[in-house]
């Protein structure tokens, strides 16, 4: 009996089975990844990718983040003066704090990468706070995944393979027409070798970025759709690079500028049930309008928890929530205080003043009316019982310019105090009603 030799890899799965593997909750999950950012700002030139990111450390300034705890890895693909141009915008604060990775191939991309992940890594084992990775224009890392492959398959450029395919077909097609010639990507329609370049950029690389924990930001350019089932459908243009960059952002933002005017539109936002059309982002700070938006979003209900979102993709049932007991505030005390009226309470206290002091007043004007009625009684009784003194001469006369003086009798002196008595007599008919009280 021939025994079969064991093929290398045969009993890889049953070890695979048997061993175990540690287990994360979804809420220690969301804990930890919840809150960073998956964005990607997509548009034409010069329409403000760069400044998009370079916005987020003008944020990160303003709401008042130490710099030992801002940490950005860039891999650029883009021409440097692109981004040295705008080193001004950078706060001075973190301008040691932004790292730059220049790439312009595959190979470099890939090591770019898994040193700026070491490096983020680093940073959030020291502060306990997430970087940003940014990845500057997603179409050019598309493009080095096609020419490694064509590298290393046949050992030449992208450029040069096309161009050899193109030159075969038109010769077995006989298409020397200009207007019939088919473009060079159509060149390779049907080829069998994009599953691998695939491979390449997508589980060799983008996924590892898809699953990191950091905040990862992304720009790319524009690449023109008619697919009317696309989200993108509105505009007519996508995100440029692999066409299934879109599900691996949870936040995609549109840019775009007339002119001096500079606007931005979101189109996709996961963990909101909301979208936000154009919004002006002229002379603004573009992420600060963005995360505006978003607060504006949570106030008004369109916002759901991380939780909520992750165990509705992991397919677990929300169980009801239970309704909160209302707790009754306690009614602050109303301290009543009397109406006052100053009118009234015036007239109220003139009153009682009166009432205090109406009676012994009375009887004091009473008595004191009665006292002088008395003194001059006596007086004219006195006077009539006096006997008549002579008068001297000068006394007796009365001047005056109209008449001749007169002289005056002594009957018409006894007379006039019999004359005054008449009206003396009054006081003793008085009572206390015909007194005046102004007094």
């Amino acid at each position: 009996m021939v025994l079969k030799k064991p093929i290398e890899g045969e009993k890889e799965p049953k070890i695979l089975w048997n061993q175990s593997m540690e287990s994360v909750t979804i809420k220690q999950l969301a804990k930890e990844t919840a809150d960073v950012e998956k964005i990607l700002w997509f548009g034409e030139s010069n329409c403000g990718k760069t400044q998009s990111y370079l916005d987020v450390l003008k944020y990160l300034k303003k709401i008042g983040t130490p710099a030992e705890k801002v940490c950005m890895c860039i891999v650029f693909s883009d021409r440097t003066t692109g981004i040295t141009k705008l080193y001004h915008h950078i706060p001075k604060d973190y301008v040691e704090r932004v790292h730059l990775f220049m790439t312009n191939d595959y190979e470099s991309m890939v090591k770019a990468t898994a040193n700026a992940e070491k490096k983020l890594m680093e940073h959030f084992k020291k502060t306990g706070v997430h970087g940003w990775l940014i990845i500057e224009l997603l179409e050019e890392s598309w493009r080095f995944s096609q020419d490694h492959y064509s590298r290393e398959a046949f050992g030449e450029t992208l450029a040069d393979l096309m161009s050899a395919k193109r030159r075969a077909i038109t010769e077995l097609k006989g298409l020397k027409d200009e207007k019939k010639k088919e473009s060079a990507f159509q060149a390779l329609e049907g080829w069998r070798d994009w599953s691998v370049i695939k491979f390449y950029h997508n589980f060799n690389w983008i996924d590892r970025i898809k699953r990191m924990p950091f905040n990862v930001g992304a720009t790319a350019e524009t690449r023109e759709i008619d697919n009317e089932d696309s989200m993108f459908y509105a505009i007519k243009l996508r995100p440029a690079g692999e066409k299934d960059n879109a599900h691996r952002f949870d936040t995609i933002i549109y840019k775009k500028h007339q002119g001096d005017t500079f606007k931005q539109r979101c189109f996709k936002l996961t963990g909101y049930s909301r979208l936000y059309s154009e919004v002006d982002i002229t002379d603004k700070n573009s992420y600060a309008v963005h995360k505006d938006i978003l607060k504006k979003f949570d106030k008004a209900g369109y916002h759901s928890s991380a939780i909520e979102e992750l165990e509705k993709e992991a397919g677990i049932p929300t169980p009801p929530k239970k309704p909160e007991p209302t707790k009754e505030t306690p009614k602050p005390e109303i301290k009543k205080e009397p109406v006052k009226e100053p009118v009234a309470e015036k007239q109220e206290e003139i009153d009682w003043d009166l009432t205090e002091t109406k009676e012994p007043e009375k009887k004091d004007i009473v008595d004191k009316a009665l006292d002088i009625v008395k003194e001059m009684t006596d007086a004219a009784a006195q006077v009539l019982k006096e006997p008549l003194k002579e008068i001297p001469p000068e006394k007796s006369k009365t001047i005056s310019k109209d008449e001749p003086e007169k002289e005056i009798t002594k009957e018409e002196i006894i007379q006039s105090p019999k004359e005054e008595k008449k009206p003396k007599e009054s006081p003793k008919e008085e009572t206390v009603e015909d007194v005046d009280w102004s007094l």
